[in-house]
């Protein structure tokens, strides 16, 4: 059976949220969390919400305590279904939690059945076409004149554009691909000039092998092109816990 806050003393204790989880029956994992408690597990009708009693007013952003944070979000991905909750993230009590959960249980509910069965795989691909360099304004006057200059000036937008046109042509040609094998995906282009695709898919957990070979072929097929693929992780990205981020510092009690 799941621990409750009440068999362990800490009634009216501040609780950090890891996850909302179906099957509230399910015990929590045998670990601490980041308060070095035990995990509860604190019910809603077919959810829960899976959190620590706090005993200090904050839990530092620190990498130990990020990976902490996720390391117990992947604990329970392992037998249950999971929405992760965002580092940081608290409410006031017991009867805070669940009285979010309540408010909350029909985008929550919507959710859970969203990531059924499913994971986030990360990727992110990495290219060599580098823009062309920057002229310094001054020198080019001072070199050419002002009619050069804007000629220089026109060319280096014609290349710019036409260095956005092959990374969307090329990002589209990898994404289409792999988010065939996804039931949602998400993309972004060019973040950095070398950052040609970053991209979030949700699979199918059956699915993730087939996946990772679709991007290992793609891999051969464009081999100038940095291929980094990361997961399964919990579907950060594909998620809404909206209304259960309060910051520890906004949180009262």
């Amino acid at each position: 059976m799941p621990r409750r806050a009440i068999e362990n003393g800490v009634r009216g204790k501040r609780m950090y949220l890891y996850a909302i989880t179906d099957r509230p029956e399910a015990p929590v994992p045998e670990r601490v969390g980041l308060s070095r408690a035990s995990l509860l597990s604190l019910a809603y009708l077919n959810i829960a919400a899976v959190v620590d009693p706090l005993v200090t007013m904050e839990v530092a952003p620190t990498e130990a305590n990020l990976w902490e944070h996720e390391a117990v979000v992947e604990a329970l991905m392992e037998d249950r279904t999971v929405l992760p909750v965002r580092f940081g993230t608290a409410l006031a009590d017991e009867a805070a939690v669940q009285a979010a959960l309540a408010a909350r249980y029909a985008n929550l509910v919507a959710n859970l059945e969203r990531v059924r069965g499913r994971v986030e795989v990360g990727l992110r691909v990495l290219w060599g076409d580098d823009p062309p360099p920057a002229t310094s304004d001054t020198q080019g006057r001072a070199r050419s004149g002002g009619r050069a200059y804007l000629l220089a000036r026109l060319e280096k937008e014609r290349l710019a554009r036409a260095r956005r046109q092959r990374a969307e042509a090329l990002a589209a040609a990898l994404y289409g691909t792999l988010a065939g094998v996804a039931v949602e995906s998400t993309q972004q282009v060019l973040i950095t000039p070398r950052l040609l695709l970053t991209a979030s898919f949700l699979v199918e957990r059956d699915q993730v092998a087939t996946f990772r070979r679709e991007a290992e072929a793609l891999s051969a097929v464009y081999p100038a092109l940095q291929f980094l693929c990361t997961g399964p992780w919990p579907a950060y990205s594909f998620v809404t816990t909206a209304g259960l981020d309060v910051d520890l510092e906004g949180a009262t009690g």
